[in-house]
């Protein structure tokens, strides 16, 4: 049994999406926001290196030692642990992306048995957001440091889809690699 040429194009641009929303989700400081009530709004923005006030425009290095973000136990352990797990995972999407093209571009015998590897790259690369984002999670829960007006932003979610829409095309490709016919069968003509 193989996969087609054909499943391996889809699969690189439906890729390419889903590490682009990693990327967008690494770089922008929106995983987390807090916004004051009304009658004077502010809006605090929390990514994994950066946090941004909207009041006065101005980003500074999150979390930091020098502004009492970490006087919580275990609290940038766990942040920075959750970056690490995103860069880690951005560093694996591009290896996944050269994968892809080796893939597309080789013979018909080796691009059938690549399957394999690639959802094992696929798994871990979407293992590593899950483990970033469950990080950022808990310490939305359990921090003393995220309070009433806390929410997940845009960020959170962008994780979120890009390492779901990465299980379910790992499971297609199994699908069609275990259960498809192989990419050079033909039926015969009566």
């Amino acid at each position: 049994m193989g996969v087609s040429l054909l499943t391996y194009v889809v699969s690189f641009f439906i890729f390419s999406i889903n590490y682009a929303l990693t990327l967008c989700a690494l770089i922008f400081p929106k995983w987390i926001t807090f916004a004051t009530p009304v009658p004077f709004y502010m809006e605090t923005n929390y990514g994994l290196f950066k946090s941004c006030r909207s009041m006065s425009r101005d980003c500074r290095p999150f979390p930091s030692q020098n502004y009492n973000d970490c006087e919580e136990e275990g609290f940038c352990e766990i942040w920075r642990g959750s970056a690490a797990g995103m860069v880690a995972a951005a560093i694996m999407g591009g290896l996944i992306i050269i994968a892809l093209i080796a893939t597309m571009c080789s013979e018909r015998r080796k691009r059938s048995r690549a399957w394999g590897p690639l959802i094992f790259m696929f798994l871990v690369f979407a293992s590593l957001q899950v483990v970033a984002m469950s990080g950022v999670a808990y310490l939305y829960n359990t921090s003393n440091f995220f309070y009433m007006g806390s929410r997940y932003n845009f960020s959170f979610v962008l994780c979120i889809i890009s390492w779901t829409l990465t299980v379910i095309l790992s499971i297609v490709i199994s699908m069609i690699a275990l259960l498809g016919p192989p990419e050079y069968y033909y039926q015969s003509l009566n």
